[in-house]
Formats: C-alpha cells, structure tokens, sequence
C-alpha cells in the first residue's frame, strides 16, 4: 500500500451497522469491494482507505436518510472497533489522556487523516485533518465526530457537554439530528472538523482507568506500528524488543536468537542502518518511560517492571542518563 492510504477493517464496522439498523443488507456491497463479515473481526486485517469513502457513499445513496453519518457514532461503536488502541481508551485515566493516545496511535487506524489537539485556557479542541488524497466528505465527517462524542461519553458519562462542534461541509436543510446529538447548533463551512470539550471535563479523572493495562495496551500499539510503517530489521528489532520488555532484561542475544540469526549478524545489519541495539532498547524504554510518569497511580516500580528492568535504581540511573532528570522530578513537572 502507498503511504496515505490504508483503513483498519474492523473499523468499517460503523457502516455495516448502519446499513443494517436501516434494514440494508450490507454483505452483498462489502464483497463487490473483497471484503466479508468475518473479515470486521479480524485484527490483522487491513484495506485500501478509499474503500471506506466508497462504502459510505454507498450506504448515503441507498438509504437516502439526512445526517446519516450522526447515527453510526451515536448507535453503532464499540471498543474493539479500533482494537488495542480502543481499549487502552477504555482504561485511560483521564478524557486527556485518552485523545492523547489517539492522536499519537491515530495510524494504527489510517493515514487519511491525522487527529490534532489545541487547548484553550477553558476549552479542549480535537480537530480532524484530512489527506488530500481522502477529503472530507457529509457522511464521514459526521461519522468521525459523533463516534469521538460516543467514545467519550462511554469513559465520562452521558453528562459529557459538548462545547462546540465544527464541520466542514455546508449546513444541511434540516439540522434537528445534530441538536439531538450534540446539543447545540453546529459551526458549518468550517476550516475544519471539530468537536470541543470544557478543559475541566477533559482533565477529569475516570473511575474506569486501569494505568497498567492501558500502557500494556500501549506497547501492542506501538509493535503494531512498527509492523506497519515498514519489514526493515529495525523495526522487526523494535517489535522483539517491545514483546520481551516487561519478561525481563532484554539482550541482543535474545532478540537475534528470536529473530533466528546470530549476536554479530545482527550488529552487522544494524550497523547498515547506522543504528545500535543499545539505542534502540533506549528509545524504547525512554519513551515508554514518559508516558508512564505520566500516569499518577503508576508507581517506580511498576513502572521499572514494565520497561524490564529488576530494580528501581537501575531504572532511576537509566533514566537519568537518558534525560538529564530523575524520574521524581520528571514526573512532578510533566
């Protein structure tokens, strides 16, 4: 696939679930584009991102129902939808944290549009950009932001307030499902689309968070970028890596014997990528190590455990080493 265009598959849940809520019966169109409905269950699966366009505009001709697009995040989502990313949503601890996650993790989904945050001194603003390649269009524009208001309300409670929401396509002749849904007249004809939360909600913390899970989650993610983005020997490296961080200490033995190849071999493949294993194992765990700090109820040693090291100092000098701080004094200013 070309850089900008692919779409993870069970995603495309929303759109059969729509057509069938409108008595549609989606099989015979989801195959005329080479896809079936066990194919939406399937983890691994992934298509062409102009496939989900196609089929939106399908299911907009033949049930000919305005705003159709409000209906699937409003009726429709579910968590598994977007996989390990969903549920390290489900168990983030705040509604920050959570869109935080999605727009770091936004390509385990697609590359037709990215997700960008902005924060005001009272509100919160996620803003979707599209590629030029995928624009935005009626049906999945509505579809985006109502499952960006489902999403959160499944986390906050049905009392979530949407502050303002913006799209960018042309006001429609009847705007009464949009009152229903988001509780106030949208902006339309805008630069971008949009949904805003009050900054206070956002940063609210959720009786649903489980921190371990969330980043054990985190690293399924990021192993499944890595497979994605490309089938070079750093990235197969890095998804090893990820793999047997929290067995324990991880070794370039260890990654060459599960890569199938020896210690020197893999020094040597490296070396063409101008990369070194150390490096990479410190990228890693210095990342992963931010995004735990981050997270109030993670403790040192919880957190030394996930990144694979045996004690807490020697996680604390790494640390250190890696970003000129303790983890102390990183963690009370991030």
């Amino acid at each position: 696939m070309s850089e900008l265009d692919h779409f993870y598959v069970p995603t495309l849940n929303s759109v059969w679930n729509v057509m069938v809520k409108f008595d549609v019966d989606p099989g015979p169109i989801f195959e005329n584009f080479g896809l079936y409905e066990k194919d939406l269950q399937d983890s691994s699966k992934r298509c062409h991102a102009y496939i989900e366009i196609a089929l939106w505009h399908h299911a907009q001709n033949i049930i000919k129902e305005p705003c159709l697009g409000l209906d699937s995040g409003r009726d429709t989502w579910h968590p598994s939808q977007l996989g390990a990313l969903g549920y390290a949503w489900l168990a983030s601890s705040t509604l920050e944290r959570a869109f935080h996650r999605l727009s770091r993790f936004q390509h385990l989904v697609t590359n037709a549009y990215e997700v960008e945050i902005n924060n005001s001194d009272t509100l919160y603003t996620v803003s979707i950009r599209y590629s030029t390649q995928n624009p935005a269009f009626q049906a999945r524009s509505e579809s985006i932001i109502s499952t960006l208001l489902c999403m959160s309300r499944m986390n906050f409670g049905n009392n979530l307030k949407v502050q303002h929401v913006s799209f960018v396509h042309t006001e429609p002749d009847n705007i009464d499902k949009y009152l229903k849904v988001f509780g106030h007249e949208p902006e339309f004809s805008a630069a971008m689309d949009s949904i805003s939360f009050s900054l206070d909600d956002i940063r609210r913390k959720l009786p649903s968070a489980n921190h371990i899970f969330a980043e054990m989650m985190d690293q399924s993610i990021i192993k499944a970028l890595n497979q994605l983005e490309s089938n070079n020997l750093v990235s197969q490296v890095k998804s090893v890596i990820l793999e047997q961080l929290s067995c324990g200490k991880v070794t370039e033995e260890d990654v060459s014997s599960l890569l199938n190849m020896s210690k020197r071999k893999l020094q040597l493949k490296l070396a063409d990528e101008s990369v070194r294993f150390k490096s990479l194992l410190d990228e890693i765990r210095s990342n992963l190590a931010k995004g735990y700090l981050k997270e109030q109820n993670l403790c040192l040693s919880e957190i030394a455990f996930l990144l694979g090291f045996s004690e807490v100092s020697s996680f604390s000098r790494a640390f250190k080493r890696w970003t000129g701080v303790s983890p102390g004094q990183y963690k009370k200013y991030n």
